[in-house]
């Protein structure tokens, strides 16, 4: 972030630190599910993690409201819609391609690549270099969990991979966000 930081910039790195806790978890449920490791502890554990992430994104959301906002620009809206359009086609065809030709166990693996993938454009449309790393993360876990986990195993691994590297995404972007806020409090009005 630079030296003027706004209510949007802040705003939106608790909205996407939002979704990023929220799938997370849904990923890490679903490496739990594969694993026939769900119970009430495991469950209990993953919404605890991501209720800390939620009340962290929050909690930036508020402190967001102490700096200026900038207008919003409706392209940006517009090319996020055309990303994840494109992301969710992607994950539709792959999904059923990979169902008709047998190969199952390579959707997750596959679908956290598209996930990965996908973080290179919007890093560049939010002028954010965290979703690089982020989707390159993704996209290394994809290819490594595809190519040398075992097929009984790979969408477990796959899943678990790919839900801590968004958790972790999302707190390192929440800790930057919230130590920048405070290096530049802005005074509250009277």
């Amino acid at each position: 972030m630079n030296n003027t930081l706004t209510a949007n910039q802040l705003g939106g790195r608790a909205i996407g630190s939002i979704f990023f806790a929220a799938f997370g978890a849904l990923w890490l449920l679903l490496s739990l599910y594969a694993r026939e490791l769900l119970t009430v502890a495991s469950v209990s554990g993953v919404l605890f993690g991501a209720l800390i992430l939620l009340f962290a994104a929050f909690y930036l959301m508020r402190q967001a409201k102490r700096y200026p906002k900038t207008p919003d620009d409706p392209a940006m809206g517009r090319a996020f819609a055309w990303i994840n359009a494109i992301q969710w086609t992607a994950v539709a065809v792959v999904a059923i391609t990979f169902a008709k030709l047998h190969i199952d166990a390579y959707v997750i693996s596959a679908i956290a690549a598209i996930v990965g993938l996908h973080m290179f454009p919007l890093a560049r449309l939010f002028r954010y270099r965290m979703h690089y790393a982020t989707g390159a993360l993704l996209v290394a876990w994809a290819a490594a969990s595809a190519v040398l986990v075992p097929t009984e195993q790979m969408q477990s691994v796959a899943a678990f991979g790919t839900g801590v590297v968004l958790w972790l995404s999302a707190a390192v972007t929440l800790a930057i966000a919230l130590y920048a806020a405070r290096q530049t409090a802005q005074p509250q009005a009277c």
